[in-house]
């Protein structure tokens, strides 16, 4: 399973141009969005409203990666002075955040809506020569999910709402087995690069449960709870013999299945009108990955593997994030301006970190604009990631993941809003 670097463990919460803009939407989540971040915010929002975004995530990352027990024999190529390998970077790195939904006020109190999403699609590639072949060649993550939200007012001054979807999973991944299997050398059999090819998907149920208040006229907080998602992926996974194996280009065909673990979610904030063209907002979300130990994979028809574990050992993943919005300008009153800031903690102890499934802490700096004419609403974002990758020297991983690196990501995002 494979995916680029990032934090919050399964993925990034960077969906429409209020949160991408401001870092800050669940207190105040006043378009499509909601039915991602707050369901109960669909009562910011009257009439029917079609609302379109897209985020395109451009990483920039590279890796140095220390030698392990016999892997210059095998790779061909020796450490540097300073104890490591050449460094590397992916010839492939991005990921793509896009979100259809349509909300609708339906009655005085109630409210509703309908989404499309993808809160992970990412993928990374490495040259199949490179030092990282037996970590990960090829791979990627894509988890479309469809929901229905509704949202309804108690009081003039508190809703709640929730959503009820679902999710399908689909990963893929690429690497060079690395012929040491449980100490013994199976190259003479396999090769010195046997080739495993792993697919999977997997559909699950999703639901999520929101709240909005406004206990006074400038002030708005939200809050909501995403329920956990355990899928079976299941699909085939092959290896193939290299060149210089008994049987160069042999194929043992089998079939996987593998457990995917998306946790417990709270996440909570607040914004408050510091003067008429001033607002102010702050979010914190918490993921309970405490629950994600190991991940492990069942291998049907393949005699050389029966199954792959790896050990996460998660702890619990926390962001906050801080911003402010300028709008209704005397000399613009259609355009908002938004800026913002974040840290996100990562879930994964550097110990059991992979270059397949990468997860880092990030400080983030957000910028972004939106602009109403007519039933239009125009928007515009830009943030800024700087990975803090650290450097490992106590990896467990199989082979050893013992790197050290930097990183950064930019991600660009565009929406488009139309009152019907």
């Amino acid at each position: 399973m494979a995916g680029v670097a990032r934090a919050g463990g399964f993925g990034i919460p960077e969906i429409g141009v209020r949160r991408t803009g401001m870092a800050t939407v669940i207190g105040r989540p006043d378009d499509g969005s909601s039915l991602y971040h707050n369901p109960a915010g669909l009562v910011l929002e009257d009439g029917w409203h079609v609302y379109v975004s897209m985020g395109l995530s451009l990483l920039n990352t590279q890796f140095s990666l220390r030698p392990w027990d016999m892997s210059d024999r095998f790779l061909g190529v020796s450490a540097g002075a300073d104890g490591y390998y050449a460094p590397v970077k992916p010839s492939r790195a991005f990921g793509v955040i896009p979100m259809l939904a349509v909300t609708a006020h339906l009655r005085p109190r109630l409210y509703a809506g309908a989404a499309v999403f993808v809160g992970n699609a990412t993928g990374a590639q490495f040259d199949k020569t490179a030092v990282t072949r037996y970590h990960l060649i090829d791979g990627y993550v894509v988890a479309p999910q469809a929901v229905l939200g509704a949202a309804y007012k108690l009081t003039d001054d508190l809703a709640l709402g929730a959503t009820a979807g679902v999710v399908n999973i689909r990963v893929h991944g690429e690497r060079d087995v690395f012929p040491i299997v449980m100490g013994a050398d199976i190259s003479s059999l396999t090769g010195t690069s046997p080739k495993l090819v792993l697919d999977g998907s997997g559909w699950a149920p999703t639901w999520s449960l929101g709240a909005f208040g406004s206990p006074h006229p400038r002030v708005t907080w939200g809050a909501a709870l995403i329920g956990r998602v355990d899928a079976t992926l299941k699909g085939p996974l092959t290896v193939t013999y290299s060149d210089d194996a008994k049987v160069p280009g042999d194929v043992l065909a089998g079939t996987q299945s593998t457990q995917q673990l998306l946790p417990w979610t709270f996440q909570g904030g607040a914004n408050i009108d510091i003067t008429p063209n001033l607002e102010i907002g702050g979010e914190l979300r918490y993921w309970l990955y405490r629950q994600y130990q190991r991940q492990h994979t069942d291998v049907v028809g393949i005699f050389i593997v029966r199954a792959l574990d790896t050990e996460k050992d998660y702890h619990d993943s926390w962001e906050t994030s801080g911003g402010l919005r300028v709008h209704d300008l005397a000399g613009a009153p259609g355009l908002d301006l938004m800026a913002g800031t974040q840290y996100d903690h990562s879930p994964a102890p550097p110990r059991t970190v992979t270059l397949d499934q990468p997860s880092f802490s990030h400080w983030g700096l957000h910028t972004g604009a939106r602009y109403t004419v007519g039933r239009y609403r125009l928007g515009a974002s830009y943030i800024h990631y700087w990975y803090l990758i650290p450097t490992i020297d106590d990896s467990i991983t199989s082979p050893p993941s013992n790197i050290k690196g930097h990183g950064s990501n930019n991600i660009v995002t565009l929406s488009l809003e139309v009152a019907l």
